[in-house]
Order: C-alpha cells, then sequence, then structure tokens
C-alpha cells in the first residue's frame, strides 16, 4: 500500500539509479553538469544526490572536479552471486581455451536484451573480469555467445530482445527477426553457434552453453579471433570439454541459476 512517504523514496531511487547508469564505458568521468543532462535532472537535484553517492564511496572524485564509479560500488558488485560462481569455476579453463586455440576466450551471461562479458582471456595479454578496454554488454543477436544466450532464454526474453529495429553492427549482422528465430532453432539444436564478422568485421566466434546442476544453461563461453584461428573443426572439442569443466565446478559448488527476466 502507497503511504505519504513511499512515493518521495521510489523518486530519490530512481533517480539516483539514473546517475550511476549515466556513466558508461565511453564516459567514465563525467562533471555534474554531464550527469544532469545525461539524467534529465536539475543540476541542483544530481548534487545533492551525488554528494552522498561520494560521500558513501560509490563515486569517486578527481582534481578537475569529475566523477567517476568508486570503488565501493565495484566492491558490492562483485559479491554478485551469479556472476562470481562463474568466473571463479571459469577462469582457468577460459585460459588453457586460449592457449590451445590462439583465439581470444570469453564467458558471458545474459542480463535482459544484452550478453555481459564476466571474463575475457586474450592476446593483449588482459586475464580476468572483463577490464576497462573490453566491451561489457553486447546485443545478444550480433555474437556467437549472445546467441547462445538467446537461443536458450524464455520466449518472453526472446521477445523483447528480437523487436525490430535490430541493429545492424556490421554488414553481416543478422537483423531480420524471422532469419533470426530460425537461427536460434538451429543453435538449440546443434549444440553451439558460429559467426563470421557480425560484430567486428574479419573477425568470427564460435560459442558453446555451459549449464548448472539443474541442467539450466547459466553462461556462454566462445572464442572470438580471425577465421583461420575459429574453426568448429578445431574449436568445438576444446569449446565443449572447457563448458563441461565449468560445469562439474559449479555443480560441486552446488550453483543453481536463477533466472532474470525468462
Amino acid at each position: 500500500m502507497t503511504t505519504p512517504h513511499s512515493s518521495p523514496e521510489r523518486s530519490v531511487v530512481d533517480r539516483t539509479l539514473s546517475i550511476l547508469a549515466a556513466f558508461d564505458p565511453d564516459s567514465r568521468t563525467l562533471s555534474l553538469s554531464d550527469i544532469s543532462r545525461r539524467c534529465g535532472l536539475p543540476v541542483a537535484t544530481v548534487y545533492r544526490i551525488v554528494n552522498k553517492l561520494h560521500a558513501w564511496g560509490a563515486l569517486e572524485r578527481s582534481a578537475d572536479g569529475g566523477y567517476s564509479i568508486g570503488l565501493r560500488l565495484w566492491e558490492t558488485a562483485s559479491l554478485a552471486p551469479r556472476a562470481s560462481h562463474v568466473v571463479d569455476a571459469a577462469h582457468p579453463h577460459l585460459v588453457a581455451l586460449h592457449q590451445q586455440t590462439s583465439a581470444s576466450a570469453v564467458i558471458a551471461i545474459r542480463d535482459g536484451c544484452e550478453s555481459v562479458c564476466l571474463a575475457f582471456v586474450g592476446d593483449d595479454s588482459h586475464h580476468g573480469p572483463c577490464g576497462p578496454g573490453e566491451r561489457r554488454r553486447l546485443p545478444l543477436h550480433a555474437t556467437a555467445v549472445g546467441l547462445i544466450l538467446l537461443a536458450h532464454a524464455g520466449e518472453t526474453a526472446q521477445q523483447e530482445a528480437l523487436v525490430p529495429p535490430l541493429r545492424a553492427c556490421t554488414p553481416a549482422t543478422v537483423t531480420d527477426v524471422s532469419e533470426l528465430r530460425r537461427g536460434l532453432v538451429r543453435v538449440r539444436r546443434e549444440g553451439h553457434a558460429l559467426v563470421h564478422g557480425t560484430f567486428t568485421p574479419g573477425r568470427s566466434s564460435h560459442a558453446v552453453p555451459v549449464r548448472d546442476a539443474r541442467g539450466s544453461v547459466v553462461a556462454a563461453i566462445g572464442v572470438v579471433g580471425p577465421p583461420e584461428s575459429v574453426q568448429p573443426a578445431r574449436t568445438a572439442p576444446h569449446l565443449h570439454a572447457a563448458a563441461a569443466a565449468i560445469a562439474r565446478g559449479l555443480r560441486a559448488d552446488g550453483f543453481a541459476w536463477t533466472e532474470m527476466g525468462a
């Protein structure tokens, strides 16, 4: 039941979340006016909320007055069980997968209509959780890991993710919903997804599902690289072995997925 005080409280929460959402990989440091413009909130409101976030440690302030995401927020986010369990189980196998295939290895989960990179091991010597240089969130329809996650999502999630117009990341990106739905059926039937140049020109990706103790698909593991490095006959055995090893680690940990937005 709504009380006289509950609506303003929710409104404050909404405004606070919109301020945090103003930051993205291309805008890591923002001024108060930047945040105000991105959120559509008055500068005075932004100033008041940002000060509280800064005092708690969710935001950090640089010498020139700009704000960025604070370590305390990162520490809190790192506690998310569906990410931390999967990363812990996957990391050594991503390293091995990169060594075996010479392609970059990645593991991702679905969050709404996007895939979220949890960990990446590639030729840039980056190992571990996706770093600042990596694109964490990608459209599901444009990558192999995304197609795996979308193929095993519920019908509602698929409908939400396949609302046209879909973004064409490259000329090779499939944006026709009917064609994508046929592709998802094939991905479920064949147990893997393979794409060429659909997100980055000249790059191919090959991915398979990772399942939890109940058999639910909780993540997708894949390799990304030039077409000569991503040959299914060579990458498939390593991908399936890595996915099975990660699944065993999740089962040993008793991890079971709670699907969000199925």
